[in-house]
């Protein structure tokens, strides 16, 4: 059974979590080795909207109900059921669920647009499903992004804007808002920034709140854990 539940893969999307299993091995296989996935990372997962990549498991409604009410219970929302199985996608669709993400290569029954598109989509799920997540965005406020793995924001982190990934976090602008990196006890973990003035920041297990320091000059810094607590120390480039 560990070797079915490594392959269960969680990274961030713009809309919010896709969440890749297996597609072959029963529901009832299944359903524990998720249970324990999401109870293990609740709090790093908790409150995200939910894709699930089902590839061609043959699902129905009864099926994904129990997958609606164990996201429901690890306070996730599933959202869309992304399967290759046609009575897969019309069982989603009878419980309003979406079948397609946005930008995806496919219609909007979730059928792909081309025969070539198919493998094309599986191969990033495959690749690094725990690597690197890089957004060319300022993230304004109200905005979350959660990832497992390093994440990397070309751009402004604004007061009320929260990243959170189980692994560095990197920001190549102004980090005013909530940051934690290493989320899943990684306390290895860094945040850097070109601006480091944060409302909050997290390493693992440790909090750190930035003091105010009026006229201070904006310089590049590394937030790391160091005898047991979060230091900034220059960023060396």
């Amino acid at each position: 059974m560990e070797q079915v539940a490594s392959q269960i893969s969680i990274k961030g999307i713009r809309e919010g979590l896709l969440i890749t299993v297996p597609d072959h091995g029963s529901f009832a296989d299944l359903l524990p080795l998720l249970t324990a996935e999401l109870a293990q990372k609740q709090a790093f997962l908790q409150g995200s909207q939910v894709a699930l990549q089902v590839g061609y498991r043959n699902l129905g409604k009864d099926e994904l109900r129990e997958l609606q009410l164990l996201f429901e219970q690890n306070q996730l929302e599933l959202w869309a059921v992304l399967a290759d199985k046609p009575d897969t996608r019309q069982a989603a669709r009878e419980l309003t669920l979406a079948t397609r993400l946005s930008g995806s290569q496919t219609d909007l029954n979730g059928n792909f647009l081309s025969q070539s598109a198919e493998p094309e989509t599986a191969v990033p799920q495959e690749e690094t499903p725990r690597g690197g997540l890089i957004l060319k965005e300022t993230l304004r406020s109200g905005r979350s992004i959660y990832h497992e793995g390093h994440v990397v924001i070309i751009g402004d982190v604004n007061p009320g804007a929260e990243v959170v990934a189980s692994g560095d976090v990197i920001v190549w602008g102004r980090l005013r808002g909530l940051v934690h990196a290493g989320a899943l006890g990684d306390e290895t973990a860094v945040i850097c920034a070109l601006e480091l003035s944060p409302t909050q920041l997290r390493i693992a297990n440790q909090i750190a709140i930035a003091p105010e320091e009026k006229g201070r000059r904006a310089i590049p810094e590394q937030a790391a854990i160091r005898n047991g607590q979060i230091v900034a120390e220059m960023w060396q480039r």
